[in-house]
C-alpha cells in the first residue's frame, strides 16, 4: 500500500487532509522500513501490528472484529482505528481535529495520555 492510498482511506473515513497526512507519517514509522516507500498492512514488529502498530488489547479487538487471526485488510484497519481513536482518546481526538497534528503520535502512538 502506498502512503497516498492510506491518506485517501483516512480522508474517506472522515479525517481532514492535514490530519490524514499526519497519521500517514506515523504509520510510516510503524509498518515500513526507513528506506521503503510501501506501507505493509500485515507488518508485525516489537512496536505492534499492522498499519498503525497496534498492541495488546487494540490488536486483539481488531482481529476479533475482523474475524481473523491473520492480516487485516487496510480498509478494516482504518475503520477500526477511527473508532478506537475517538473512543480511547476523545480529548486528543478533539485537539487533533482542531489542528494539533502531533496529537495522534503523542496519544495513540506514544500513549502519553488523553
Amino acid at each position: 500500500m502506498t502512503t497516498p492510498a492510506l491518506i485517501a482511506l483516512l480522508i474517506a473515513a472522515g479525517f481532514a487532509k492535514p490530519q490524514a497526512e499526519a497519521i500517514a507519517v506515523y504509520s510510516q514509522t510503524q509498518c515500513a522500513g526507513p528506506r521503503e516507500v510501501e506501507l505493509h498492512p500485515c507488518a508485525t514488529s516489537l512496536k505492534g501490528d499492522g498499519l498503525f502498530g497496534l498492541t495488546q488489547q487494540l490488536r486483539y479487538d481488531l482481529h476479533r472484529q475482523a474475524g481473523t487471526k491473520g492480516c487485516v485488510r487496510p480498509e478494516l484497519q482504518v475503520a477500526f482505528v477511527v473508532r478506537a481513536w475517538r473512543a480511547h482518546y476523545p480529548n486528543c481526538a478533539k485537539r487533533f481535529a482542531a489542528g494539533d497534528l502531533h496529537a495522534f503520535h503523542r496519544c495513540f502512538g506514544l500513549g502519553q495520555g488523553n
